[in-house]
């Protein structure tokens, strides 16, 4: 028996038979039988499955019905959604930095003017707007370009910086001319052509900066010590130098005058080349570089200046500082001109934004003019940096104004680039900071900007190249470099020099 027919029994329709009467045969061979006689027996042909037909009408009515009914959570979604669109297009263009800008030279831009800085005491960190180099302040090892930073965990590094402490010092010793005065013959510490071991010395704090050997402190002298209880630096300097008629007169008293340094270069890697070393080690490719600085910046080979040359590869501003408070501006190192050349490694190898970078070698020349307030110091421009073979820097014209380089361009391979640096189109924020840095020389009496683009960067019709035959690699000149640019610096000198006659 079906379930149907127990229904009937249950509400008393004992004669279904009757009721099966009433419906004609033709009525159950109707359009109404669907199935055509294949019905399940559970369900009755004449009840047909239900089959709406659904229009456009019907679902813009539930998706309104549905905007009615959850107006609230939708209104609040929406505004998630947005926040967080905002959020990732942020960070996104963070992340990217200004490399991925189409003006990459107005997002290299420093905006607040460090022109008018007067002192050491008016540079601060709190107008820095990001402190690394794709924009943002964690992704990078960029250190405070305001505090001194010695690489102590280096061997080479601290081999190279006592290096360049001897280098200064036997600079000071030659300009007094100590050699020639009985007191420092008889002084065991030193022996004329620099010993070494007086330089290494412990109880030697002329190298830490704590004191000064020519200077007014000679508390550390005892009783005994070789130039006698009644040793008197000022008065006896000169009758020392001068045994003849004009035996303590002025001209005597030092010799700084006539024999004084012209210029001292310190400064990263480019200025060790002038050594010969990087990194404190020999390179033969850098021997010609060091004969032609030797030429050019020493008078007995024949140069029109005497000069020095201090520098550690891979320094960066702050070390810079730390060495000149620690060694390599001894008291008597009185050039008429310093020669600042750092940068490129707070860029490309810290990562530093340009303002920091800024800021940094700011520091270094405000501490020089703090230590030698009569010389003059010269800073030189940060170099070009090689992004591609044909040495392309930035389009220009009527169709390419102020145009970085393009992707496709940046193709120099990445085992040619040294893996420390940021392989990344860093000529707009050199731009940028020469900018800065030569707006700062023309308000400061006494400090003047040297722009070495006039040596390294050739304009053509429509774009501006680095002279790739001047360069060893993508960051350092090579012999012709340093060549056509020591006769630029030579040149600039004298009109630096000449201009105090």
């Amino acid at each position: 028996m079906s379930k149907w027919s127990a229904v009937d029994q249950e509400y008393g329709d004992d004669d279904a038979e009757a009721v099966d009467d009433l419906v004609s045969s033709k009525a159950s061979s109707s359009t109404l039988d669907m199935d055509d006689g294949n019905d399940d027996e559970d369900f009755p042909s004449y009840y047909p499955q239900p089959k709406p037909q659904r229009t456009c009408l019907f679902y813009g009515a539930t998706v309104l019905s549905f905007i009615i009914i959850y107006r609230t959570e939708i209104c609040l979604g929406a505004a998630l959604a947005f926040c967080v669109s905002i959020a990732i297009k942020d960070f996104s263009s963070t992340k990217g930095g200004p490399r991925r800008s189409k003006n990459a030279f107005k997002n290299a831009h420093v905006f607040h003017d460090y022109s008018n800085i007067n002192s050491k005491y008016d540079l601060t960190l709190g107008s820095i707007d990001h402190w690394c180099l794709i924009g943002d302040d964690n992704n990078c090892q960029c250190e405070d370009p305001l505090v001194p930073m010695g690489k102590h965990s280096s061997r080479k590094w601290i081999a190279q910086h006592k290096e360049n402490m001897k280098v200064a010092t036997e600079a000071v010793m030659k300009l007094i001319d100590v050699s020639n005065t009985k007191e420092w013959n008889d002084f065991e510490g030193y022996v004329p052509g620099l010993d070494d071991g007086w330089i290494d010395g412990a109880d030697d704090d002329w190298i830490y900066a704590k004191g000064a050997r020519f200077g007014d402190d000679y508390s550390y002298l005892g009783e005994d010590d070789v130039f006698g209880n009644d040793f008197d630096p000022d008065a006896d300097y000169a009758a020392s130098y001068d045994t003849g008629a004009n035996a303590g007169d002025e001209t005597g008293e030092r010799k700084m005058e006539s024999t004084g340094l012209d210029v001292v270069f310190i400064g990263d890697s480019i200025t060790e080349q002038r050594q010969g070393t990087a990194h404190g080690e020999h390179v033969d490719d850098y021997v010609s570089i060091k004969e032609v600085f030797d030429k050019t910046f020493t008078k007995d080979k024949g140069g029109d200046f005497d000069g020095i040359a201090m520098g550690i590869a891979g320094d960066t501003s702050p070390n810079v500082l730390w060495r000149l408070l620690n060694g390599e501006s001894p008291f008597g190192l009185e050039p008429k001109v310093w020669w600042v050349h750092v940068g490129i490694n707070d860029l490309s190898v810290k990562g530093c934004s340009e303002e920091v970078t800024l800021l940094g070698i700011l520091r270094v020349v405000e501490e020089i003019q703090n230590k030698c307030p009569d010389a003059k110091i010269v800073i030189n421009s940060i170099l070009p940096v090689r992004r591609n073979e044909e040495g392309l820097l930035e389009h220009i014209g009527k169709n390419h104004e102020d145009q970085a380089l393009r992707k496709k361009e940046l193709n120099m391979m990445d085992s040619s680039l040294s893996p420390k640096r940021m392989h990344a189109d860093l000529w707009p924020s050199i731009v940028s900071i020469n900018e800065e840095l030569s707006k700062f020389a023309s308000k400061h009496k006494g400090i003047k900007f040297f722009n070495a683009d006039e040596v390294f960067v050739e304009e053509r019709e429509d774009a501006k190249y680095l002279k790739v035959d001047l360069m060893d690699d993508a960051v350092h000149p090579n012999f012709s470099g340093h060549k056509k640019w020591n006769n630029a610096i030579k040149k600039r000198l004298h009109e630096i020099l000449n201009d105090d006659l």
